[in-house]
């Protein structure tokens, strides 16, 4: 009999034990929230043909904003230095964000720059970047089958 109530005492402290314990917090997911810079993957070896993107994702992981692209345009002979914001962008559930920017310069010359990739929250990442623009006659990743690649990652709050 004594055996049978210790066996009794035991599972109720064990019992009580698993109940009034707080339970283990569950792993918290990854805020993506941030600034960012990204380059061109893989980055090639000419200096003229330099692209640097900064921009910050808002706390919900929602949005891309501040976007400043910086890159030089290489036309023939001719290279100039840009530096482009972009509007903000919506991010979708599945982590894809992306936008036309298109305009006319102060002298008449005409632009279009799309940008677009996949921000992984988990990892504080952008992956699949692409990027492409025309300004003017010049153009670079416009072809659908060879666009620009880039990749980002966090860089601080």
């Amino acid at each position: 009999m004594r055996r049978l109530s210790r066996a009794l005492a035991v599972a109720f402290v064990a019992l009580a034990v698993l109940f009034t314990a707080s339970p283990t917090p569950a792993q918290a997911a990854a805020e993506p929230d941030g600034s960012y810079t990204a380059a061109e993957t893989p980055t090639e070896p000419n200096g003229l043909d330099r692209l640097e993107i900064r921009f910050q994702v808002a706390k919900n992981g929602r949005k891309v904003k501040g976007w400043l692209v910086t890159m030089n345009v290489v036309c023939g002979l001719d290279v100039r230095l840009i530096q482009q914001t972009m509007p903000t962008m919506k991010v979708k559930k599945s982590g894809r964000f992306g936008s036309v920017f298109a305009g006319t310069q102060p002298d008449g010359t005409t632009y279009r720059i799309e940008v677009g990739g996949k921000l992984v929250a988990k990892k504080r990442k952008v992956k699949d970047g692409t990027l492409s623009y025309q300004v003017g006659l010049c153009r670079r990743g416009t072809d659908p089958a060879n666009p620009l690649r880039w990749a980002g990652r966090r860089t601080g709050r």
